[in-house]
């Protein structure tokens, strides 16, 4: 009667299958009633033997069935005893079936009436007892346990009323009927129904439980109605993507936010595959959702899982944020390239700004190159034609006639005027330090390398590279000088990431470099790309009549240096210095002249000493009009520029200054040649 409208329940709704193991239970407790029956009315002892055997049956079912009622209504931290129980009663059961007389008999038992105190006769058996009649009642002490075990977690999880309802009636169940047959056999109790009696009142109490759990479900469903109805109207008008997807992953709700944001309808989307409306990993917390029209739109997802059920999605939209983050870090990341650039640019005009310093205390020349003579304009006119070009230039000429006034003049009349003209003086660098200064090295590169330094030809990148005296430059760096020209590609000292540079070169000798390649000293591939476009400079022996244009100019620049009137040139002064061969052209004359504008008085120009005329005889020959050995020679023209300041060593209008030396170089020259001051001068 109690298992139908269980088993009734439980078809109902599946997922209540304490419903389905009561149901079981009491179909088993049923079948035990019907056999204790069937064994107090045998009429004989086969009959009482086939009825204890089969009674077995309901009874494993009703005993399993209990196992499994309290594991699944009050729960339990001990699975492993009800799997424990259920292997043994199969045990039995198994037993049971194949014992000829079952587990209570080993031999057909003898019946006999027993007529109790009441009246009531009732058919009884005994008999050789089967050896495994025991085990049975081994699994009483496992089961209490259980019981207990399910209770204690059941009231402590607050279901104090189904732990003593459910838990305290399956105990005392299990109680009486582990103590029933022993109390018989002592005769202390005479009735046979206790079992049926106390299970009985199991049912009670579990029925009773079932009512309220059925009275709960039927006030929880009208609850569940009603929030499924507001939160049904929630996520209708909620600001939010709302997606619902079934356990297979296809696409079973979508709210009309979502609609709308995507431009598709309801229909388009349900019952399709949610990877279908997502760019990327369907499980990523945030996903690219495709739009009707094609967009994209970037969605940020909160995942509900119910499970066999499917998950619940909402979504934000952050599509304008992360175009907005987007935007910020782009124009992040160009701040910071420009500001490497600056940077760059920064560090790169620093020492450009070193250098040109440098530049202005090293440089001398005309401010533009003054004559009218026809090899003058000759080369003039060779200027002009590979200016405005890149091509390599290679000046020639002898000391002292201003090739690398002419390389400015290339460089300022063409693309690159605009960026500084690099010098690098190939003479006047130590070899070992000419590569670091060409082409830079990296931090810790060699002793002293304290930190990164870009290499001339860095510095001369979009400009122009002035390469003087590179007949004097080693042969071990001449292959790198070449494939700079030839590729545009070199490497710091010390480092290997390779640069690339564009540079115009502009070469230039007082060697005759063909005869150095002949010689073996300079390479032959390297003359060939330096010699594109040669020019040579005249000498000025051999344009003396551009001499009397030269002094006047160089007579106003030294006038104006010294903030005085410029002297009157007289023509036995421009005789004289026609007259002479001028073996250190241009850059003598300069000299001389500058000498001659400091020492004069007066208003006309005198030279501070007499020149030899070209015609002279070696004997006669010497510098500035001195004659003798050279070390007589310039010892006195050394001397004769001390007293004429004073024995003034240094600063301005001092002798070095005159002399174009540094002033630690003319002390040593000084004590090489013997000279000291008089003790009645001051040097300074």
């Amino acid at each position: 009667m109690l298992a139908l409208p269980n088993l009734i329940l439980w078809l109902a709704r599946r997922d209540r299958r304490a419903n389905l193991l009561f149901s079981l239970t009491a179909a088993g407790a049923g079948g035990v009633a019907l056999s204790e029956l069937s064994m107090m009315n045998a009429a004989s002892a086969e009959a009482f033997a086939a009825a204890s055997k089969l009674g077995i049956i309901p009874l494993a079912l009703l005993l399993v069935s209990l196992f499994w009622f309290i594991v699944d209504y009050l729960g339990t931290r001990r699975w492993w005893l009800a799997w424990l129980l259920s292997a043994g009663w199969l045990l039995v059961l198994a037993l049971n079936l194949a014992s000829p007389y079952g587990i209570v008999f080993l031999e057909l038992p003898r019946i006999e009436p027993l007529v109790f105190s009441w009246g009531e006769s009732v058919t009884v058996a005994d008999g050789v007892p089967h050896p495994l009649r025991w085990l049975p009642d081994l699994f009483s002490p496992l089961l209490l346990f259980l019981i207990a075990d399910a209770s204690i977690f059941a009231w402590q999880r607050g279901l104090r009323r189904r732990a003593v309802l459910v838990g305290g009636g399956a105990g005392l169940f299990i109680s009486i009927a582990g103590l029933h047959s022993p109390l018989v056999d002592l005769d202390v109790i005479e009735s046979p129904y206790l079992i049926s009696l106390a299970f009985l009142g199991v049912v009670l109490a579990m029925g009773v439980e079932l009512t309220f759990d059925a009275a709960r479900a039927a006030e929880l469903s009208d609850e569940v109605a009603a929030n499924e109805k507001r939160w049904r109207t929630l996520l209708e008008e909620v600001q939010l993507l709302v997606l619902g997807v079934d356990a297979s992953g296809h696409v079973d709700y979508a709210n009309p936010y979502f609609t709308r944001l995507t431009g598709f309808a309801s229909r388009d989307i349900v019952g399709k595959p949610v990877a279908a409306l997502v760019s990327s990993d369907p499980e990523a917390d945030e996903q690219s959702l495709q739009k009707k029209n094609g967009g994209e739109l970037r969605i940020v997802w909160s995942r509900v899982a119910h499970e066999n059920a499917g998950v619940l999605s909402i979504g934000s939209d952050v599509t304008e944020q992360r175009r907005a983050e987007a935007a910020r870090d782009q124009a992040t990341r160009n701040t910071e390239k420009a500001l490497r650039e600056i940077e760059a640019l920064q560090q790169r005009l620093e020492e450009e700004v070193v250098y040109l310093k440098d530049e202005v205390k090293t440089t001398g020349g005309f401010d533009e190159i003054v004559g009218e003579h026809d090899a003058l304009r000759y080369v003039l006119r060779k200027v002009e034609e590979v200016a405005p070009l890149n091509t390599t230039v290679l000046v020639e000429g002898e000391t002292g006639v201003g090739k690398e006034l002419f390389a400015r003049a290339i460089h300022s009349h063409g693309s690159r005027g605009h960026r500084p003209l690099i010098k690098v003086n190939c003479a006047s660098l130590p070899p070992n330090l000419i590569e670091s200064e060409l082409f830079g090295h990296e931090k810790g590169a060699f002793t002293g390398a304290a930190r990164l330094r870009r290499g001339r030809f860095e510095l001369a990148d979009g400009g122009t590279l002035f390469l003087d005296e590179i007949g004097e430059l080693p042969l071990e760096l001449q292959g790198k000088l070449l494939r700079v020209l030839q590729e545009g590609e070199f490497e710091r000292v010390g480092g290997d990431r390779t640069l690339s540079v564009d540079v115009r070169v502009i070469a230039a000798t007082n060697r005759n470099l063909k005869q150095e390649v002949e010689a073996g000293a300079f390479r032959e591939d390297l003359f060939y790309r330096l010699h594109v476009y040669p020019i040579t400079v005249p000498p000025l022996r051999k344009r003396k009549s551009d001499i009397p244009l030269l002094v006047s100019a160089l007579v106003k620049r030294y006038s104006h240096e010294q903030k005085a009137q410029p002297a009157e040139i007289g023509q036995p002064v421009i005789d004289e210095l026609v007259s002479y061969d001028w073996p250190g052209n241009v850059r003598e004359l300069e000299n001389v002249i500058q000498r001659a504008v400091i020492t004069s008085r007066g208003r006309k120009l005198k030279l501070a000493a007499r020149l030899l005329p070209s015609s002279s005889t070696a004997e006669e020959a010497g510098s500035n009009g001195y004659r003798g050995t050279l070390d007589e020679v310039d010892r006195a023209y050394v001397r004769s520029v001390l007293e004429l300041t004073s024995w003034r060593i240094e600063g301005e209008k001092g002798a070095a200054e005159l002399l174009g030396l540094h002033p630690n170089t003319l002390r040593f020259r000084m004590r090489k040649l013997g000279l000291q001051r008089p003790k009645a001068s001051t040097s300074t």
